[in-house]
């Protein structure tokens, strides 16, 4: 029975180490994607992950042949289930060839996140895995980091709280090493159009994880955020603006925020609704970063009265953006500095518009970390 146990963790062990180049693999080809260059860039995924997969499927049928040791059998079903929506994002995302259909890549993402959600559930069992959760200079405080505070009563980690009547629904991290006795800094991050909490929060776990940070990630009420025109509804910013302050409320609720420390951030959409709730909201954030966004007609009158002058943005765009170009970015950043507004912009050369994992956590997080507290709370 020890020997079936060796073999078993063994084969996990072998498994894991494939997951985890996947992983890394699969979020480099997001952030880099160019829908210009897909045949070019979808041919290299295959390369480097094709030959993997195959592997993985050896070792699971290699798995399978052996009796999980007693205990883990739930394990061992929630990690094949993962390995499943793992294989599915990679066939969805090479289908995914252009505009045309798009679909597939929401579908490939969609497998991705369902993946990602199961791997963490299960990280404690799956060690080598573990350092993809944290950012480098973490992992020697991985421990530290994963020790829950004895009698602590409310829940921690990763979790998701369905739409209700008075707001839509949202995900919210919370550091497992999370304690009352302080408070804890929160970023507020925006999904892109079509997308959901529950995938784009994971663009932040990483860096969240290993800074301490609370994150709350929200879903819009329609595809999209109500700011932007959808065939056949007209927009509507403050269906959103509502739902976000609801939730916001019942996080601070329910733990120690520090409302001095909340920071704002989204992508492409969402850093389109980003200036729209940061600017009407400037009390609540101690700064807001939009990412690959553009600026909205519902701000214009906030601009024109000054408001939110106080409130530090950083603006960071991709030099190659095809959905929002670069030269309307240009000229935002030079109206913001114009009329005087605390503007921080950063513009990378060779970026496109993709998921920005390593833009966040290189770029808007250590800008939010340098920015501090507000200099007074909001009420």
């Amino acid at each position: 029975m020890e020997a079936g146990n060796n073999q078993y963790t063994a084969g996990i062990q072998q498994v894991e180490e494939k997951l985890l180049d996947f992983l890394r693999t699969i979020e480099t080809h997001q952030e880099k994607m160019f829908v210009s260059r897909l045949a070019e860039q979808n041919a290299q995924l295959q390369d480097a992950v094709g030959e993997l997969f195959g592997g993985l499927k050896t070792d699971l049928s290699n798995l399978a042949a052996l009796s999980p040791p007693g205990g883990l059998q739930d394990f061992h079903e929630k990690f094949t289930k993962a390995i499943e929506h793992c294989a599915n994002s990679y066939r969805f995302f090479l289908l995914f060839t252009g505009q045309e259909s798009g679909m597939d890549f929401l579908k490939g993402r969609h497998e991705l996140c369902l993946g990602k959600h199961l791997l963490y559930e299960l990280r404690a069992e799956l060690p080598i895995l573990q350092q993809y959760w944290v950012l480098p200079d973490a992992l020697p405080s991985l421990a530290a980091l994963e020790t829950r505070t004895p009698g602590l009563e409310v829940p921690v980690g990763m979790m998701r709280t369905e739409r209700e009547d008075s707001r839509s629904a949202y995900s919210l991290y919370v550091p497992e090493n999370y304690t009352p006795q302080k408070q804890w800094p929160l970023i507020v991050c925006l999904h892109s159009g079509y997308s959901r909490d529950d995938d784009y929060i994971l663009t932040w776990l990483r860096a969240a994880k290993s800074k301490g940070y609370m994150v709350l990630s929200p879903k819009s009420n329609r595809e999209t955020w109500s700011a932007i025109r959808l065939p056949g509804i007209a927009p509507n910013p403050a269906l959103d603006r509502r739902s976000i302050r609801m939730m916001l409320e019942e996080v601070w609720q329910t733990y120690a925020v520090d409302r001095s420390r909340i920071y704002l951030t989204g992508f492409s959409d969402g850093g389109i609704f980003t200036y729209v709730l940061g600017l009407a909201y400037a009390d609540l954030f101690a700064g807001i970063a939009p990412v690959a966004g553009r600026i909205h007609p519902a701000v214009d009158h906030l601009i024109r009265r000054g408001q939110g002058k106080d409130l530090p943005i950083l603006i960071v765009h991709g030099g190659r953006d095809p959905i929002f170009p670069i030269e309307v970015t240009r000229q935002v950043k030079d109206v913001f500095v114009k009329l005087g507004y605390d503007v921080t912009y950063q513009e990378l050369p060779d970026w496109g518009h993709a998921y920005p994992y390593s833009i966040n956590e290189t770029i808007v997080l250590p800008w939010f970390e340098g920015l501090g507290a507000k200099s007074k709370s909001p009420a």
